[in-house]
């Protein structure tokens, strides 16, 4: 297989999967139905791990895949900074001038004095609902970092990961599926359009060597 292509097939192929399994569900039920079933399928275990997921910052995945990027190619390393450069910007964006009086469900919770299984510790927010921050920069670093891999088993493992974080969300009553199901998309496109991008455009020996490659010279 082209080794460009095998850095990011496997990758794909999830997404497509996650976009056309859950698409349906967005388009189809609304945001109170869906919230509803996810939240109320709960469970001891998945309390404690979806806890942490979701409690996993944003910063933490954007640091993550950055210094990540210092060990590969000039080329990647760009690709990174720049997607979560994009990626926080169109969350400010979304979030503070295009939709900030979307509403979050604890908005709809207390109105309709719904009693769903909500977890300790978690301060539910009231606006800033679309789309899913969280979720936006797990699909972009995680996806990157998938891509940087060139593993069919990492990239796989990386998208369970980001798939978790995105269920999190819902799962605590924080967003509601077509929060997190937009943001995985737009977090996911921008990496992958920029790793593309980049791959296809820079392809002189500086941006093909680590950026610390002269350090052992």
């Amino acid at each position: 297989m082209n080794p460009l292509r095998s850095a990011y097939t496997t990758s794909v192929v999830c997404h497509v999967l996650f976009m056309l399994a859950v698409g349906p569900f967005v388009l189809l039920y609304d945001k109170a139905t869906s919230l509803l079933w996810i939240n109320q399928h709960h469970h001891p275990v998945l309390d404690h791990l979806l806890y942490h997921l979701t409690r996993l910052p944003e910063l933490a995945l954007l640091i993550f895949v950055v210094v990540l990027a210092f060990f590969y190619e000039r080329k990647h390393t760009l690709a990174v900074v720049l997607s979560l450069l994009i990626c926080a910007l169109s969350i400010y964006l979304f979030k503070q001038i295009i939709f900030p009086d979307f509403e979050r469900p604890s908005v709809w919770i207390k109105a309709h004095h719904i009693h769903l299984h909500l977890l300790p510790s978690i301060d539910l927010h009231s606006h800033g609902s679309f789309p899913s921050g969280h979720t936006l920069a797990a699909f972009a670093a995680l996806g990157m970092a998938g891509f940087l891999s060139r593993h069919q088993l990492v990239q796989c493992l990386f998208f369970i990961i980001a798939c978790g974080i995105a269920y999190s969300r819902v799962y605590v009553c924080q967003h509601y599926l077509r929060d997190v199901y937009v943001g995985a998309l737009f977090g996911y496109f921008i990496s992958l359009s920029l790793f593309l991008f980049f791959n296809n455009r820079l392809k002189t020996p500086y941006w093909n060597n680590p950026p610390f490659s002269k350090l052992h010279e």
